[in-house]
This record gives C-alpha cells, structure tokens and sequence, in this order.
C-alpha cells in the first residue's frame, strides 16, 4: 500500500510534467514493462516455492543458489543492453513511442534486471524475511520516483522517466544481496548428494506454465493501456492512462497479498495440510481494500482525476467506475492463478489465453469511446475472476505436491511403518 502511495504521486507529478501527450507515451511504455516483467514475478514465484521446498527438507544454503542466479542474470542483463539498443526503433513502433527510441531500447533491460530483483526477492520470500520484503518493495517505489523527477528536470522527459525504473532496479538489487548475504548465509545445509547449485536456467524451465499463465493475467492488466494509445484520440488516451492507473490501486495490494499467500499456501501444501484458508483470507483482506476504492470511483470520479492529475484528464471520468471493478476482479484472478500455482494445478490456463485473445482482437478494433473501452475490460475481467476462483476453490492439491517424510530410524522391538505421502 505504501508502494501504491508513492507510485499515486509518481503519476501525479508525471502527468503535470509531461503533459497528456508525454504521459500517454509513457503509460504505453510501462504497460509493455508491465508485461515484460511478467517472468520475473513467474520466477519469484519459483524462487520462494524452492526456497521453502529445500529449507522444509533440511538443506541447501539460499545464499549459494541466489548467487549463482544473480550471476546468470547480469550475464543476461548485458545482452539485453545490445538487444534494446539495435532494436530501438523497432521496439519503439510497436509500442507507440516513435519519438522516444532510447525510452524504447531501455526496455530489454528493465526486463531482465527486474528478474534479478524478482529473484532475490523471492529468495527473501521463501525465507519468511517479510520485513526486507516490504522495505524492498517501498524502496523501489521511492528509487524510481527520484531518479525520475531528477531525470525529467535535467531534461530527459519521457525517457528519463522511463529510464527511472531499471535504475531502481539496480540500486535495490544491491541492497537485496547485501541482506541476503548478511541475514542468510549458512541457513541450513548442503547435502553431499546436491553438490550443485540448481541452475537459473534449470529453474526457469519447470516454471513455462506459471510464466505463461502470469503473462496472461498481465496482458489483459495492461493491454487496454498500449492500444488506447494506438486507437484512441490522444486527449483520450492520456486521460484514460489515467484513470487506468488509478483503478489499478486495488492490483497492488493484491500482489502485496500475493507476497504472503504464495510461500504459505506452499508451505500447507508441502506439509499435506488444507491451503485453502490462506486463499479465504486473501480475498477477505482483498474486498476489504477493494471495495471502500470502488466507492470512491463511483461517487467523484471526474473530481478525482482532475485534482489528482490535472483538469485535461477528466474525460475518461465515466470509465473510471466500470475500470475499479475490472481491476478488482483482476486482482481476485492474479491470487487464484498464484494461489493454483502453489498446489501445482494449471487448469486455468487455456480459458485465460481464450479470454486474453478475445481482449486483444476486440479493443484492437478503432471508433471505441474510453467508457466502451473499459465495458470490454470489465467482461474479460468477470470471465477470468469467476472461472479462475473455481477452479480454485474446487480443485485440491496435485499428487506428489507434498514432501514425503524421511523414514524414522528403527527403534528396537518396534515394527516397521511405511512413510505415506
């Protein structure tokens, strides 16, 4: 929530500094981010559920692995800097930001350099270290909000902006691996049988189904931002940017909650216990934000875009409303996908890629008002939060979820039990 304050006044001084124009570009360029960073969150994901499985069975040391991943990241991070810069322009097109090519070429590398923060963070995750969670994630917010409002003021504008987030980026994973190193070294054992430290690459190939499944629910988050853009006028879609960040509060504390609800319903899982409590409070604590939200777009939405980001923004007033919900029932399937990754079932899958196509080809259409724009948010939104929560409240844990138990030593005079799993 205080991740979400700050970003609220990145948005606000941004779009007061750029103006409609600029801010549009830049809301289209944080929205392909958006997307992009879908692996990291999968991998972070990845990274919490192994931590916990190896501390739960008595070995490995964190540290040792997340140094090993960390390096692998930064050997990534440098081709995605060659990347960004030979494809600038065409990354610069596709996005809608022809103007601002170097804005464009930064984004291979925000990319990968968030997957190195989304690892480490991960790790801190499986760890139950809560604390350097929390302080990471208000850092980052505070990092990018800094390096932005300085590079804008030397000149830079929407690339400066953009520019802001990898820079963050950097200065956290340092103080990530600094607290790691410092908090989390020897934690554990190494078993002679597991010499090697699990590899990125190897961690990230068990994790295909969760990243597809999280770019999904990334594309229909951020897809109506990058075609407003394209489709609409652009005193529209800097507006609807707009109105579109502001309904999208309610997503950030979901993955907050996330944050918590991943490793525990794990952890439940792991040991043979019922996870499903854990998934019951996220969604009561989840309404329990959402809802008070919702009211507010509904009674002063033009009231509130105009005084939060200046009066050329109220035309996308009426959408606001319809926007909050969406981004409620969003934040209700971005937990069922989490919660359905923790106990290894991917049902949820092929109805999200159905409903993530029928988003894209409907709003790619032109001559869409910014409230019919958000009507066909709505309806995606509503399909994916209800088949989503069913599966996951109807679906127990896949078998071999659980570790099994190593067998007792033999006492003597007792009878052998066999271990269950």
């Amino acid at each position: 929530m205080l991740n979400n304050a700050v970003q609220l006044l990145f948005t606000v001084l941004l779009t007061r500094m750029l103006g409609q124009t600029g801010y549009a570009t830049l809301a289209a360029l944080i929205a392909a981010f958006l997307i992009m960073q879908v692996s990291g969150q999968a991998m972070q994901a990845a990274a919490a559920r192994a931590i916990v499985r190896w501390t739960e069975e008595g070995h490995h040391e964190p540290y040792r692995e997340v140094r090993r991943w960390t390096q692998q990241a930064l050997l990534l991070s440098a081709g995605a800097v060659v990347v960004g810069v030979a494809f600038r322009e065409p990354l610069a097109a596709l996005i809608g930001a022809d103007s601002h090519p170097w804005a464009a070429a930064a984004l291979p590398v925000s990319g990968t350099l968030f997957l190195l923060v989304c690892l480490q963070r991960g790790a801190l995750q499986g760890l139950s270290d809560y604390d350097a969670v929390a302080g990471s994630i208000v850092l980052e917010a505070i990092f990018r909000l800094g390096s932005a409002l300085l590079l804008v003021l030397i000149g830079l504008e929407v690339t400066g902006a953009f520019l802001a987030a990898p820079i963050s980026f950097v200065l956290l994973s340092i103080g990530m691996d600094r607290r790691l190193r410092h908090q989390h070294v020897g934690r554990g054992t190494v078993r002679e049988d597991d010499e090697q430290p699990v590899s990125f690459w190897k961690l990230a190939s068990g994790e295909r189904t969760v990243i597809f499944s999280l770019l999904l629910v990334a594309i229909m988050q951020n897809v109506d931002t990058i075609l407003a853009k394209r489709e609409l006028s652009i005193d529209v879609a800097g507006s609807y940017a707009a109105a579109a960040v502001a309904a999208k509060a309610v997503v950030w504390v979901a993955v907050g909650v996330a944050l918590q609800l991943l490793p525990e319903a794990t952890r439940r899982a792991v040991a043979g216990e019922n996870p499903r409590p854990i998934l019951t409070r996220a969604l009561l604590f989840l309404f329990a934000i959402g809802c008070p939200a919702i009211l507010i777009f509904f009674l002063i939405p033009e009231w509130l875009l105009t005084t939060a980001f200046g009066p050329e923004f109220g035309s996308a007033a009426d959408a606001l409303p319809l926007l909050g919900i969406a981004m409620l029932l969003l934040s209700i399937t971005l937990m069922c996908v989490q919660y359905l990754s923790a106990i290894g079932r991917h049902r949820h899958i092929l109805p999200l890629l159905v409903l993530a196509t029928a988003e894209v080809v409907l709003l790619a259409r032109s001559g869409w008002t910014a409230t019919e724009f958000a009507t066909i948010v709505l309806a995606a939104q509503g399909a994916a939060a209800t088949i989503t929560l069913a599966l996951a409240w109807w679906t127990p844990p896949a078998p071999g979820v659980e570790v099994e138990p190593e067998t007792a030593p033999a006492v003597p005079g007792a009878s052998e039990v066999p271990t269950v799993s």
